[in-house]
Protein backbone atom coordinates (compact mmCIF):
# COMPACT_ATOMS: atom_id res chain seq x y z
CA UNK A 1 0.00 0.00 0.00
CA UNK A 2 1.04 3.34 -0.87
CA UNK A 3 -0.11 5.30 1.66
CA UNK A 4 -1.13 4.71 5.26
CA UNK A 5 -4.19 6.27 4.96
CA UNK A 6 -5.84 4.75 1.62
CA UNK A 7 -9.44 4.51 2.93
CA UNK A 8 -9.22 8.63 3.98
CA UNK A 9 -8.03 8.88 0.64
CA UNK A 10 -10.87 7.40 -0.52
CA UNK A 11 -13.01 9.77 1.61
CA UNK A 12 -11.70 12.87 -0.37
CA UNK A 13 -12.07 10.94 -3.98
CA UNK A 14 -15.78 10.21 -2.75
CA UNK A 15 -16.31 14.15 -1.91
CA UNK A 16 -14.83 14.98 -5.10
CA UNK A 17 -16.86 12.87 -7.28
CA UNK A 18 -20.74 14.37 -5.54
CA UNK A 19 -19.24 18.09 -5.86
CA UNK A 20 -19.21 16.70 -9.82
CA UNK A 21 -21.98 14.93 -9.92
CA UNK A 22 -24.74 17.02 -7.99
CA UNK A 23 -24.13 19.93 -10.39
CA UNK A 24 -25.15 17.80 -13.21
CA UNK A 25 -28.98 17.94 -12.03
CA UNK A 26 -29.31 19.94 -8.54
CA UNK A 27 -30.18 22.84 -11.45
CA UNK A 28 -33.12 20.63 -12.89
CA UNK A 29 -35.89 21.80 -10.11
CA UNK A 30 -34.53 25.59 -9.99
CA UNK A 31 -35.58 25.87 -13.86
CA UNK A 32 -38.91 28.14 -13.26
CA UNK A 33 -36.88 30.35 -10.57
CA UNK A 34 -34.88 31.10 -13.78
CA UNK A 35 -37.10 32.15 -15.75
CA UNK A 36 -38.52 34.52 -12.82
CA UNK A 37 -35.31 36.23 -11.69
CA UNK A 38 -33.48 36.53 -14.32
CA UNK A 39 -35.71 36.31 -17.30
CA UNK A 40 -33.84 33.23 -19.21
CA UNK A 41 -36.21 31.80 -22.16
CA UNK A 42 -36.88 28.32 -23.38
CA UNK A 43 -32.94 28.18 -25.36
CA UNK A 44 -31.36 29.83 -22.26
CA UNK A 45 -32.86 27.27 -19.46
CA UNK A 46 -31.71 24.24 -21.41
CA UNK A 47 -28.46 25.72 -22.52
CA UNK A 48 -27.53 26.83 -18.43
CA UNK A 49 -28.36 22.92 -18.22
CA UNK A 50 -26.52 21.39 -20.82
CA UNK A 51 -23.26 23.85 -21.13
CA UNK A 52 -22.00 21.90 -18.42
CA UNK A 53 -22.39 18.51 -19.68
CA UNK A 54 -20.96 19.38 -22.92
CA UNK A 55 -18.07 21.21 -21.82
CA UNK A 56 -17.72 17.67 -19.18
CA UNK A 57 -17.57 15.29 -21.58
CA UNK A 58 -15.22 17.58 -24.13
CA UNK A 59 -12.87 18.01 -21.91
CA UNK A 60 -12.67 14.54 -20.22
CA UNK A 61 -9.81 13.46 -22.27
CA UNK A 62 -7.52 16.07 -21.87
CA UNK A 63 -8.25 16.60 -18.62
CA UNK A 64 -7.03 13.17 -18.23
CA UNK A 65 -4.24 13.61 -20.47
CA UNK A 66 -3.45 16.65 -18.28
CA UNK A 67 -4.09 14.66 -14.80
CA UNK A 68 -0.76 11.47 -16.41
CA UNK A 69 1.52 14.33 -17.55
CA UNK A 70 1.64 16.84 -14.66
CA UNK A 71 0.25 14.44 -11.52
CA UNK A 72 -3.01 13.73 -10.94
CA UNK A 73 -3.65 14.82 -7.27
CA UNK A 74 -2.70 18.75 -8.84
CA UNK A 75 -5.00 18.38 -11.85
CA UNK A 76 -8.13 17.34 -9.54
CA UNK A 77 -7.37 19.94 -6.92
CA UNK A 78 -7.40 22.57 -9.87
CA UNK A 79 -10.61 21.10 -11.15
CA UNK A 80 -11.95 21.24 -7.24
CA UNK A 81 -11.15 24.67 -7.42
CA UNK A 82 -12.41 26.02 -11.09
CA UNK A 83 -15.49 24.16 -9.93
CA UNK A 84 -15.80 26.38 -6.11
CA UNK A 85 -14.93 29.59 -8.10
CA UNK A 86 -17.36 28.89 -10.77
CA UNK A 87 -20.00 28.18 -8.71
CA UNK A 88 -20.21 31.42 -6.67
CA UNK A 89 -19.55 33.00 -9.77
CA UNK A 90 -22.88 31.24 -11.53
CA UNK A 91 -24.54 32.60 -8.06
CA UNK A 92 -23.90 36.27 -9.04
CA UNK A 93 -25.09 36.02 -12.09
CA UNK A 94 -27.67 38.67 -12.79
CA UNK A 95 -28.48 37.12 -16.60
CA UNK A 96 -28.34 33.95 -18.50
CA UNK A 97 -25.58 34.74 -20.21
CA UNK A 98 -22.93 34.69 -17.79
CA UNK A 99 -24.66 32.15 -15.80
CA UNK A 100 -24.34 29.70 -19.11
CA UNK A 101 -20.62 30.93 -19.31
CA UNK A 102 -19.90 29.80 -15.49
CA UNK A 103 -21.66 26.64 -16.35
CA UNK A 104 -19.06 25.80 -19.26
CA UNK A 105 -16.43 26.90 -16.73
CA UNK A 106 -17.65 24.18 -13.99
CA UNK A 107 -18.06 21.40 -16.45
CA UNK A 108 -14.35 22.26 -17.18
CA UNK A 109 -13.36 22.06 -13.52
CA UNK A 110 -15.65 18.74 -13.09
CA UNK A 111 -13.97 16.96 -16.82
CA UNK A 112 -10.26 17.61 -14.68
CA UNK A 113 -11.73 16.02 -11.22
CA UNK A 114 -13.64 13.07 -12.68
CA UNK A 115 -11.18 11.07 -14.56
CA UNK A 116 -8.07 11.91 -11.90
CA UNK A 117 -10.35 10.51 -9.08
CA UNK A 118 -10.59 7.03 -10.94
CA UNK A 119 -7.02 6.87 -11.51
CA UNK A 120 -5.93 7.83 -7.81
CA UNK A 121 -7.81 4.90 -6.59
CA UNK A 122 -6.07 2.54 -8.87
CA UNK A 123 -2.52 3.59 -7.70
CA UNK A 124 -3.49 3.64 -3.78
CA UNK A 125 -5.70 0.50 -3.87
CA UNK A 126 -3.33 -1.87 -5.93
CA UNK A 127 -4.63 -5.40 -3.89
CA UNK A 128 -7.05 -6.67 -6.00
CA UNK A 129 -9.81 -7.20 -3.16
CA UNK A 130 -9.00 -3.52 -1.86
CA UNK A 131 -9.27 -2.22 -4.79
CA UNK A 132 -12.61 -3.88 -6.00
CA UNK A 133 -13.84 -3.16 -2.93
CA UNK A 134 -12.83 0.85 -3.27
CA UNK A 135 -14.38 0.85 -7.03
CA UNK A 136 -17.57 -0.26 -5.61
CA UNK A 137 -18.11 2.75 -3.30
CA UNK A 138 -16.57 4.92 -6.22
CA UNK A 139 -19.48 4.07 -7.84
CA UNK A 140 -21.95 4.49 -5.72
CA UNK A 141 -20.67 8.18 -4.83
CA UNK A 142 -20.67 8.44 -8.40
CA UNK A 143 -24.69 7.91 -8.56
CA UNK A 144 -24.96 9.54 -5.22
CA UNK A 145 -24.91 12.75 -6.44
CA UNK A 146 -27.58 12.65 -9.53
CA UNK A 147 -29.56 11.01 -7.38
CA UNK A 148 -29.64 13.33 -4.42
CA UNK A 149 -29.09 16.88 -6.83
CA UNK A 150 -33.06 17.06 -7.70
CA UNK A 151 -33.77 16.36 -3.97
CA UNK A 152 -31.29 18.68 -2.54
CA UNK A 153 -32.24 21.20 -5.36
CA UNK A 154 -35.75 21.38 -4.46
CA UNK A 155 -35.20 21.30 -0.61
CA UNK A 156 -33.05 24.33 -1.45
CA UNK A 157 -35.40 26.10 -3.11
CA UNK A 158 -38.23 25.81 -0.36
CA UNK A 159 -35.71 27.40 1.80
CA UNK A 160 -33.88 29.72 -0.40
CA UNK A 161 -32.94 30.88 -3.59
CA UNK A 162 -31.43 29.36 -6.55
CA UNK A 163 -28.28 30.61 -6.07
CA UNK A 164 -28.32 28.15 -3.13
CA UNK A 165 -27.76 25.27 -5.80
CA UNK A 166 -24.19 26.60 -6.66
CA UNK A 167 -23.04 27.99 -3.22
CA UNK A 168 -24.20 24.09 -1.61
CA UNK A 169 -20.69 22.58 -3.59
CA UNK A 170 -18.54 25.15 -2.24
CA UNK A 171 -18.02 23.67 1.21
CA UNK A 172 -17.77 20.16 -0.07
CA UNK A 173 -14.94 21.74 -2.16
CA UNK A 174 -13.03 23.20 0.75
CA UNK A 175 -13.02 20.18 2.76
CA UNK A 176 -11.87 18.11 -0.35
CA UNK A 177 -8.81 20.19 -1.00
CA UNK A 178 -7.68 20.63 2.18
CA UNK A 179 -7.87 17.09 3.26
CA UNK A 180 -6.79 16.29 -0.28
CA UNK A 181 -3.30 17.91 -0.06
CA UNK A 182 -2.96 15.82 3.65
CA UNK A 183 -4.13 12.38 2.57
CA UNK A 184 -4.00 11.91 -1.17
CA UNK A 185 -0.76 10.86 -3.07
CA UNK A 186 -0.35 12.18 -6.31
CA UNK A 187 0.97 10.21 -9.21
CA UNK A 188 1.63 10.38 -13.12
CA UNK A 189 2.39 8.45 -16.09
CA UNK A 190 6.24 7.88 -16.70
CA UNK A 191 5.95 7.92 -20.24
CA UNK A 192 3.79 11.09 -20.84
CA UNK A 193 7.19 13.26 -21.40
CA UNK A 194 4.94 16.12 -23.15
CA UNK A 195 1.30 16.88 -23.69
CA UNK A 196 -0.10 16.13 -26.85
CA UNK A 197 -1.64 19.79 -27.55
CA UNK A 198 -2.92 18.99 -30.69
CA UNK A 199 -4.75 15.74 -29.29
CA UNK A 200 -6.15 17.69 -26.66
CA UNK A 201 -7.77 20.61 -29.16
CA UNK A 202 -9.43 17.59 -31.52
CA UNK A 203 -10.69 15.14 -28.76
CA UNK A 204 -12.19 17.90 -27.14
CA UNK A 205 -13.74 19.64 -30.33
CA UNK A 206 -14.84 16.12 -30.99
CA UNK A 207 -16.57 15.07 -28.20
CA UNK A 208 -18.18 18.71 -27.82
CA UNK A 209 -19.38 18.52 -30.75
CA UNK A 210 -21.40 14.98 -30.76
CA UNK A 211 -22.79 15.71 -27.36
CA UNK A 212 -23.92 18.64 -28.68
CA UNK A 213 -25.81 17.23 -31.97
CA UNK A 214 -27.31 14.39 -29.14
CA UNK A 215 -28.65 17.17 -27.23
CA UNK A 216 -29.81 18.80 -30.04
CA UNK A 217 -31.13 16.71 -32.07
CA UNK A 218 -34.75 16.02 -30.51
CA UNK A 219 -35.53 19.54 -30.03
CA UNK A 220 -34.18 20.56 -33.30
CA UNK A 221 -34.74 17.42 -35.41
CA UNK A 222 -32.41 15.00 -36.63
CA UNK A 223 -32.50 15.89 -40.12
CA UNK A 224 -32.10 19.82 -39.07
CA UNK A 225 -29.14 21.07 -41.41
CA UNK A 226 -27.08 22.46 -38.16
CA UNK A 227 -27.75 19.18 -36.71
CA UNK A 228 -26.15 16.87 -39.42
CA UNK A 229 -23.41 19.09 -39.87
CA UNK A 230 -22.08 19.45 -36.37
CA UNK A 231 -22.52 15.71 -36.81
CA UNK A 232 -20.30 15.35 -39.83
CA UNK A 233 -17.91 17.61 -37.80
CA UNK A 234 -17.69 15.38 -34.69
CA UNK A 235 -16.92 12.59 -37.20
CA UNK A 236 -14.35 14.51 -39.67
CA UNK A 237 -12.24 15.73 -36.14
CA UNK A 238 -12.52 12.00 -34.66
CA UNK A 239 -10.85 10.80 -37.14
CA UNK A 240 -8.65 13.54 -37.42
CA UNK A 241 -8.11 12.29 -33.53
CA UNK A 242 -7.34 9.04 -34.58
CA UNK A 243 -5.08 9.72 -36.96
CA UNK A 244 -2.96 12.14 -35.43
CA UNK A 245 -2.64 10.03 -32.03
CA UNK A 246 -1.39 7.08 -33.97
CA UNK A 247 1.31 9.03 -35.78
CA UNK A 248 2.26 11.57 -32.60
CA UNK A 249 5.34 10.06 -30.41
CA UNK A 250 3.62 11.33 -27.50
CA UNK A 251 -0.53 10.74 -28.18
CA UNK A 252 -2.75 12.22 -25.14
CA UNK A 253 -4.78 8.73 -25.60
CA UNK A 254 -2.45 5.39 -25.85
CA UNK A 255 -5.03 3.87 -28.92
CA UNK A 256 -3.22 0.39 -28.55
CA UNK A 257 -5.16 0.38 -25.15
CA UNK A 258 -8.33 -0.65 -27.30
CA UNK A 259 -6.70 -3.89 -28.50
CA UNK A 260 -7.46 -5.36 -25.45
CA UNK A 261 -10.58 -7.47 -25.29
CA UNK A 262 -11.69 -6.77 -21.67
CA UNK A 263 -11.82 -3.51 -22.09
CA UNK A 264 -13.70 -3.20 -25.81
CA UNK A 265 -16.47 -5.44 -24.06
CA UNK A 266 -16.38 -3.23 -20.73
CA UNK A 267 -16.67 0.13 -22.32
CA UNK A 268 -19.31 -1.10 -24.93
CA UNK A 269 -21.45 -2.93 -22.50
CA UNK A 270 -21.48 0.60 -20.21
CA UNK A 271 -22.32 2.55 -23.20
CA UNK A 272 -25.15 0.64 -23.71
CA UNK A 273 -26.45 -0.18 -20.38
CA UNK A 274 -26.13 3.36 -19.73
CA UNK A 275 -27.99 4.07 -22.75
CA UNK A 276 -30.90 2.08 -21.60
CA UNK A 277 -30.79 2.42 -18.10
CA UNK A 278 -30.39 6.38 -18.54
CA UNK A 279 -33.35 6.68 -20.86
CA UNK A 280 -35.52 4.35 -18.65
CA UNK A 281 -35.18 6.47 -15.80
CA UNK A 282 -35.20 10.00 -17.50
CA UNK A 283 -38.68 9.27 -18.86
CA UNK A 284 -39.90 7.56 -15.78
CA UNK A 285 -39.75 10.42 -13.74
CA UNK A 286 -40.81 12.78 -16.74
CA UNK A 287 -44.26 10.10 -16.58
CA UNK A 288 -44.30 10.85 -12.91
CA UNK A 289 -44.83 14.65 -13.53
CA UNK A 290 -46.19 15.22 -16.44
CA UNK A 291 -48.87 11.92 -16.96
CA UNK A 292 -49.46 11.24 -12.45
CA UNK A 293 -49.11 14.77 -11.41
CA UNK A 294 -46.27 14.44 -9.26
CA UNK A 295 -44.35 17.69 -8.57
CA UNK A 296 -40.70 17.75 -9.56
CA UNK A 297 -39.33 16.98 -5.69
CA UNK A 298 -42.20 14.47 -5.06
CA UNK A 299 -41.10 12.51 -8.66
CA UNK A 300 -37.25 12.54 -7.28
CA UNK A 301 -38.16 11.65 -3.80
CA UNK A 302 -39.95 8.79 -5.50
CA UNK A 303 -37.09 7.36 -7.54
CA UNK A 304 -34.58 8.67 -5.72
CA UNK A 305 -35.31 7.11 -2.64
CA UNK A 306 -35.74 3.13 -3.19
CA UNK A 307 -32.38 3.74 -5.73
CA UNK A 308 -30.26 5.29 -3.22
CA UNK A 309 -31.39 2.39 -0.36
CA UNK A 310 -30.43 -0.66 -2.51
CA UNK A 311 -27.22 1.19 -3.71
CA UNK A 312 -26.39 1.54 0.07
CA UNK A 313 -27.33 -1.96 1.31
CA UNK A 314 -26.23 -3.58 -2.06
CA UNK A 315 -22.69 -1.82 -3.10
CA UNK A 316 -20.76 -3.08 0.37
CA UNK A 317 -21.72 -6.49 -0.81
CA UNK A 318 -20.71 -6.22 -4.55
CA UNK A 319 -17.09 -7.02 -4.26
CA UNK A 320 -17.58 -10.52 -2.54
CA UNK A 321 -19.92 -11.33 -5.65
CA UNK A 322 -17.33 -9.95 -7.66
CA UNK A 323 -15.41 -12.29 -6.18
CA UNK A 324 -17.95 -14.87 -6.19
CA UNK A 325 -19.36 -14.95 -9.86
CA UNK A 326 -16.87 -13.44 -11.57
CA UNK A 327 -16.87 -10.09 -13.23
CA UNK A 328 -18.54 -11.45 -17.25
CA UNK A 329 -21.56 -12.82 -14.84
CA UNK A 330 -22.16 -9.33 -12.54
CA UNK A 331 -21.70 -7.27 -15.74
CA UNK A 332 -23.97 -9.02 -18.13
CA UNK A 333 -26.42 -10.11 -15.51
CA UNK A 334 -26.73 -6.60 -14.13
CA UNK A 335 -27.37 -5.45 -17.79
CA UNK A 336 -29.85 -8.32 -18.30
CA UNK A 337 -31.70 -6.91 -14.77
CA UNK A 338 -31.85 -3.04 -16.30
CA UNK A 339 -34.38 -5.01 -19.33
CA UNK A 340 -36.15 -6.32 -16.61
CA UNK A 341 -36.64 -3.55 -14.28
CA UNK A 342 -37.63 -1.33 -17.67
CA UNK A 343 -40.26 -3.80 -18.04
CA UNK A 344 -41.66 -3.52 -14.74
CA UNK A 345 -41.65 0.09 -15.07
CA UNK A 346 -43.53 -0.08 -18.08
CA UNK A 347 -46.82 -1.84 -16.43
CA UNK A 348 -46.97 1.93 -15.22
CA UNK A 349 -50.54 3.37 -16.32
CA UNK A 350 -52.06 6.67 -15.70
CA UNK A 351 -54.27 5.94 -12.39
CA UNK A 352 -51.40 2.49 -11.53
CA UNK A 353 -50.13 3.49 -7.48
CA UNK A 354 -46.86 3.68 -6.76
CA UNK A 355 -45.63 0.08 -5.87
CA UNK A 356 -45.15 -1.43 -8.96
CA UNK A 357 -42.82 1.66 -9.78
CA UNK A 358 -40.97 0.86 -6.53
CA UNK A 359 -40.18 -2.46 -7.27
CA UNK A 360 -38.92 -1.12 -10.86
CA UNK A 361 -36.83 1.62 -9.53
CA UNK A 362 -35.33 -0.92 -6.87
CA UNK A 363 -34.55 -3.58 -9.60
CA UNK A 364 -32.56 -0.67 -11.73
CA UNK A 365 -30.58 0.28 -8.57
CA UNK A 366 -29.85 -3.62 -8.21
CA UNK A 367 -28.83 -3.79 -11.19
CA UNK A 368 -26.40 -0.57 -10.99
CA UNK A 369 -25.20 -1.90 -8.13
CA UNK A 370 -23.98 -5.14 -9.75
CA UNK A 371 -22.79 -4.13 -13.33
CA UNK A 372 -21.19 -0.79 -12.70
CA UNK A 373 -18.50 -1.41 -10.17
CA UNK A 374 -17.48 -5.06 -11.93
CA UNK A 375 -17.62 -2.95 -16.13
CA UNK A 376 -15.58 -0.39 -13.78
CA UNK A 377 -13.32 -2.71 -12.73
CA UNK A 378 -13.12 -4.47 -15.71
CA UNK A 379 -11.79 -0.95 -17.48
CA UNK A 380 -9.13 0.43 -15.37
CA UNK A 381 -7.50 -2.82 -14.39
CA UNK A 382 -7.05 -3.74 -18.82
CA UNK A 383 -4.28 -1.53 -18.36
CA UNK A 384 -0.95 -0.93 -15.73
CA UNK A 385 -2.25 1.21 -12.86
CA UNK A 386 0.71 3.57 -14.07
CA UNK A 387 -1.53 4.15 -17.44
CA UNK A 388 -4.66 4.31 -16.24
CA UNK A 389 -5.60 7.86 -17.21
CA UNK A 390 -6.58 7.18 -20.18
CA UNK A 391 -8.59 3.96 -19.39
CA UNK A 392 -10.34 6.22 -16.49
CA UNK A 393 -11.15 8.43 -19.27
CA UNK A 394 -12.91 6.19 -21.42
CA UNK A 395 -14.78 4.49 -18.85
CA UNK A 396 -16.48 7.99 -17.55
CA UNK A 397 -16.43 8.99 -21.42
CA UNK A 398 -19.03 6.12 -22.12
CA UNK A 399 -21.15 6.60 -19.13
CA UNK A 400 -21.62 10.50 -20.48
CA UNK A 401 -22.37 9.17 -24.29
CA UNK A 402 -24.61 6.58 -23.42
CA UNK A 403 -26.31 8.53 -20.88
CA UNK A 404 -26.96 11.56 -23.90
CA UNK A 405 -27.74 8.82 -26.43
CA UNK A 406 -30.64 7.65 -23.33
CA UNK A 407 -32.33 10.69 -23.41
CA UNK A 408 -32.52 11.50 -26.88
CA UNK A 409 -33.62 7.98 -28.09
CA UNK A 410 -36.09 7.75 -25.41
CA UNK A 411 -37.41 11.00 -26.23
CA UNK A 412 -37.40 10.60 -29.30
CA UNK A 413 -39.54 7.00 -28.89
CA UNK A 414 -41.93 8.51 -26.84
CA UNK A 415 -42.52 11.01 -29.17
CA UNK A 416 -43.66 8.48 -31.78
CA UNK A 417 -45.33 6.26 -29.02
CA UNK A 418 -47.24 9.34 -28.14
CA UNK A 419 -48.38 10.45 -31.83
CA UNK A 420 -49.35 6.49 -32.85
CA UNK A 421 -51.35 6.20 -29.99
CA UNK A 422 -53.16 9.45 -29.33
CA UNK A 423 -57.00 9.45 -29.96
CA UNK A 424 -59.06 12.75 -29.48
CA UNK A 425 -61.78 12.48 -27.39
CA UNK A 426 -65.38 13.12 -29.42
CA UNK A 427 -66.39 16.38 -27.32
CA UNK A 428 -66.68 18.75 -30.34
CA UNK A 429 -62.77 19.32 -31.13
CA UNK A 430 -62.11 20.30 -34.49
CA UNK A 431 -59.90 18.27 -37.06
CA UNK A 432 -57.38 21.19 -36.36
CA UNK A 433 -57.54 20.87 -32.80
CA UNK A 434 -57.24 17.33 -32.79
CA UNK A 435 -54.14 17.34 -35.02
CA UNK A 436 -52.35 19.79 -32.77
CA UNK A 437 -53.31 17.92 -29.88
CA UNK A 438 -51.41 14.80 -30.89
CA UNK A 439 -48.53 16.33 -31.77
CA UNK A 440 -47.19 15.99 -28.12
CA UNK A 441 -48.59 15.84 -24.61
CA UNK A 442 -47.83 19.64 -24.09
CA UNK A 443 -49.75 21.07 -26.99
CA UNK A 444 -52.97 18.75 -26.41
CA UNK A 445 -53.08 20.52 -23.22
CA UNK A 446 -52.40 24.00 -24.71
CA UNK A 447 -55.34 23.49 -27.03
CA UNK A 448 -57.45 22.39 -24.40
CA UNK A 449 -56.79 25.47 -22.45
CA UNK A 450 -59.53 27.08 -24.88
CA UNK A 451 -62.55 24.21 -24.02
CA UNK A 452 -64.98 24.38 -21.39
CA UNK A 453 -63.60 21.97 -18.08
CA UNK A 454 -65.54 18.88 -19.35
CA UNK A 455 -63.51 18.57 -23.27
CA UNK A 456 -60.50 19.56 -21.18
CA UNK A 457 -60.11 16.92 -18.44
CA UNK A 458 -61.13 14.35 -21.53
CA UNK A 459 -58.68 16.27 -23.43
CA UNK A 460 -55.80 16.22 -20.87
CA UNK A 461 -56.78 12.54 -19.91
CA UNK A 462 -56.39 10.99 -23.33
CA UNK A 463 -52.97 12.76 -23.68
CA UNK A 464 -51.61 12.05 -20.38
CA UNK A 465 -52.56 7.80 -21.70
CA UNK A 466 -50.91 8.21 -24.84
CA UNK A 467 -47.82 10.15 -23.13
CA UNK A 468 -47.60 6.50 -21.22
CA UNK A 469 -48.03 4.80 -24.60
CA UNK A 470 -45.10 6.61 -25.57
CA UNK A 471 -43.19 6.08 -22.49
CA UNK A 472 -43.97 2.56 -22.55
CA UNK A 473 -42.65 2.06 -26.14
CA UNK A 474 -39.27 3.81 -25.48
CA UNK A 475 -39.35 1.57 -21.86
CA UNK A 476 -39.56 -1.86 -24.39
CA UNK A 477 -36.85 -0.82 -26.75
CA UNK A 478 -34.26 0.18 -23.82
CA UNK A 479 -35.00 -3.26 -22.47
CA UNK A 480 -34.07 -5.16 -25.84
CA UNK A 481 -31.17 -2.88 -25.79
CA UNK A 482 -30.11 -3.82 -22.54
CA UNK A 483 -30.42 -7.47 -23.42
CA UNK A 484 -28.43 -7.03 -26.57
CA UNK A 485 -25.71 -5.07 -24.18
CA UNK A 486 -25.87 -8.11 -21.60
CA UNK A 487 -25.10 -10.68 -24.51
CA UNK A 488 -22.47 -8.71 -25.86
CA UNK A 489 -20.64 -8.79 -22.33
CA UNK A 490 -21.23 -12.29 -21.57
CA UNK A 491 -19.52 -13.12 -24.81
CA UNK A 492 -16.24 -10.47 -23.99
CA UNK A 493 -15.57 -9.87 -20.63
CA UNK A 494 -13.74 -12.71 -18.82
CA UNK A 495 -15.22 -14.53 -16.02
CA UNK A 496 -12.08 -13.67 -13.41
CA UNK A 497 -9.62 -10.49 -13.46
CA UNK A 498 -7.73 -10.71 -16.75
CA UNK A 499 -3.56 -9.30 -17.13
CA UNK A 500 -3.41 -6.09 -19.02
CA UNK A 501 -1.83 -6.69 -22.65
CA UNK A 502 1.41 -5.55 -22.36
CA UNK A 503 2.08 -8.62 -19.74
CA UNK A 504 2.18 -6.87 -15.97
CA UNK A 505 -0.07 -8.59 -13.35
CA UNK A 506 -3.14 -6.04 -12.54
CA UNK A 507 -2.26 -6.21 -9.04
CA UNK A 508 1.12 -5.61 -9.82
CA UNK A 509 2.93 -2.73 -7.46
CA UNK A 510 3.93 0.40 -10.14
CA UNK A 511 6.58 0.86 -8.28
CA UNK A 512 7.85 -2.76 -9.37
CA UNK A 513 7.36 -1.91 -13.34
CA UNK A 514 9.22 1.88 -12.44
CA UNK A 515 12.07 1.39 -10.11
CA UNK A 516 12.60 5.12 -10.80
CA UNK A 517 9.64 6.25 -8.46
CA UNK A 518 8.34 8.61 -10.53
CA UNK A 519 5.58 6.35 -11.21
CA UNK A 520 4.09 6.93 -8.08
CA UNK A 521 5.47 10.10 -5.51
CA UNK A 522 3.80 10.56 -2.36
CA UNK A 523 3.98 13.24 -0.82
Amino acid sequence: MHTPRPWWALVVLCISLVVVTIQTSILNVALPSLVRDIGADDAELQWIVDSYIVAFAGVLLTGAALADRFGRRGVMMAGLVLCGVSSVAAALAQDPAPLIVWRTVMGIGAALVMPATLSILVNVFTEPAQRTRAIAYWSLMNATGAFIGPIAGGLLLGWTSWQACFYVTVPLIVVAVVLGYVVVPTSRDPAAARFDVAGGVLSTAALGALIWGIIEGPSRGWTDGVVLGVFVAALALGVAFVVWERRTAAPMLDLTIFANRQLRGATVALTVAFLAMTGGMYLAGLALQLAKGYTPLAAAVAISVPVTVVNFLVVPRTPWLIERFGTRVMVSGGIALIAGSALVISTMTVSSGYLTLCVGFSMMALAFSSFVPASTEAVVTSVPAERSGGASAVNQLTRQVGQALGVALGGALTAVGYSASFTAPDRGLSPAAADAAGSSLTDALAVGAGFPAPVREALALAAREAYVSGVRLSLWVAAGIALCGAAYAAVTIPGRRAAPDDGHAVEQDPRAVDPTGTAFETT
